[in-house]
């Protein structure tokens, strides 16, 4: 099918091309994010208007579809703060800004589409492009990814973060829609060594009740990819403020929890699919676990050894 990597590689740029249309993909790339622009000049924001632009790079969603008083009154400041922010940021008026926003939620609404509507076209041509294609496309990206998170992550960090979750009193993760099938799953795995995991909102209980309860010798895990949910965004900032420990798996630099986690960690989540790609993301949170394990020592190792005993005993496994 395909000679080398190289002519591989071609066919993909060849065909993400004659998808989408080279002109829509210079667009998008000349697009300039509400993160990108907040970023240039927060520096040279007052600490009051730097509060405010921490706010519109989290919620960029609210910021478009709501009114200046109903932001105002949901990030606890005043519509005149905003307004300057706007300025501080070049736009004219508050308005240009919220224009900026809605032009970032609809980019991302359409690259979701076009994405889809590629695929559609990669599947349904001839040679390369056959039924086993569409898999071997989409292996190579999940491949490529694997090995950016291997040449880029930070072992130091990943020691530092598994060392927090192993000592911390509590652990909560964090997650919705796909964040949540990841988060669940870390908390399975964790579930035959620890009893102090919990997945916010698990078994009916209110999100509420489980971040007002955290403190400095918690941990807060959370897994996000884009869209970004609100919930989760807003968790993490209440337990960053009461001094707990958040370490957040997401995509981006400019991913909210990037000014939140105290150690974030960056990793690609490409596919030629609709939506992002989360083999990459469930590569660390398995290794990470596996080091959390090692931490916990002979007392992590006989409660995973008396679980799988007692569901022996339960007659919880198959057996031929």
């Amino acid at each position: 099918m395909f000679q080398s990597n190289s002519d591989f590689n071609t066919y993909i740029t060849h065909w993400t091309i004659k998808s989408i249309g080279k002109s829509e993909i210079n667009a998008l790339h000349a697009a300039t994010s509400i993160q990108d622009r907040v970023m240039t000049r927060l520096d040279d924001l007052s600490p009051k208007l730097k509060s405010a632009a921490e706010f519109v790079m989290a919620h960029p969603d609210e910021i478009a579809t709501r009114t200046l008083r109903q932001v105002a009154k949901t990030a606890n400041l005043t519509p005149p703060t905003l307004s300057r922010l706007a300025r501080a940021l070049d736009c004219e008026t508050y308005e240009d800004l919220r224009e900026i926003c809605r032009g970032e939620l609809k980019r991302r609404n359409r690259l979701l589409a076009d994405k889809a509507q590629a695929l559609l076209q990669l599947s349904s041509e001839d040679g390369p492009a056959d039924k086993s294609g569409v898999f071997l496309v989409q292996a190579h990206a999940t491949m490529e990814n694997i090995q950016e998170l291997m040449e880029t992550v930070e072992p130091d960090k990943l020691r530092a973060a598994a060392d927090i979750l192993a000592r911390a009193r509590k652990v909560v993760l964090l997650g919705t829609a796909s964040g949540l099938a990841l988060a669940s799953y870390f908390r399975c795995m964790a579930s035959l060594a620890f009893d102090n995991w919990r997945v916010a909102g698990a078994d009916g209980a209110l999100w509420a009740t489980e971040i007002a309860k955290l403190g400095p010798e918690d941990a807060v895990f959370v897994v996000s990819m884009p869209p970004y949910a609100d919930q989760p965004v807003r968790a993490a900032q209440i337990a960053h403020n009461a001094g707990t420990q958040v370490i957040a798996v997401t995509d981006s630099p400019r991913s909210p929890y990037a000014g939140i986690a105290s150690h974030c960690f960056i990793v690609e989540t490409e596919s030629p699919q609709f939506f992002p790609s989360h083999v990459a993301p469930l590569v660390l949170i398995e290794g990470l676990m596996g080091m959390v394990v090692r931490r916990g020592g002979k007392q992590a190792a006989e409660r995973i050894r008396s679980a799988e005993s007692t569901g022996h005993e339960l007659q919880e496994y198959w057996v031929n």
